[in-house]
């Protein structure tokens, strides 16, 4: 089990936060429908338990923030590639490097949604 069962980072335009985290996580995301709802979801086993689901959501109740806590995500590869992309992507990088003794390494962005989310990776 997992601490988190799912997760939703929400965006204004879904297209151009596609297309950011295309970019910053190597083609990792997809797009789906959920209902009548587009959305994107990240590219992890999370329908067999294996990974905690998650996805980028355009909804009128959620609204993208800098506030708060931090998701981190996979950067799927090395974080300075990942962190490499941010300001090419639309986003912004806050912190670009952290390093997290065992547990790898780490950075801060802001995505081009304008929420404050966190990368993580065993790779610099």
């Amino acid at each position: 089990m997992h601490a988190i069962n799912w997760f939703e980072i929400p965006a204004i335009d879904l297209e151009r936060a596609f297309i950011f985290y295309s970019t910053i996580l190597n083609n990792n995301v997809r797009k789906g429908t959920f209902g009548n709802s587009e959305l994107i979801l990240f590219n992890v086993p999370f329908n067999t338990g294996e990974a905690v689901g998650g996805s980028i959501v355009v909804r009128n109740d959620l609204k993208p923030t800098t506030e708060g806590g931090n998701i981190f995500l996979n950067a799927f590869g090395t974080l300075s590639n990942a962190v490499s992309k941010v300001e090419s992507a639309g986003g912004k990088v806050i912190v670009p490097f952290m390093d997290l003794g065992k547990f790898g390494f780490a950075a801060i962005i802001i995505d081009s949604e304008g929420n404050k989310i966190g990368l993580i990776s065993n790779e610099k």
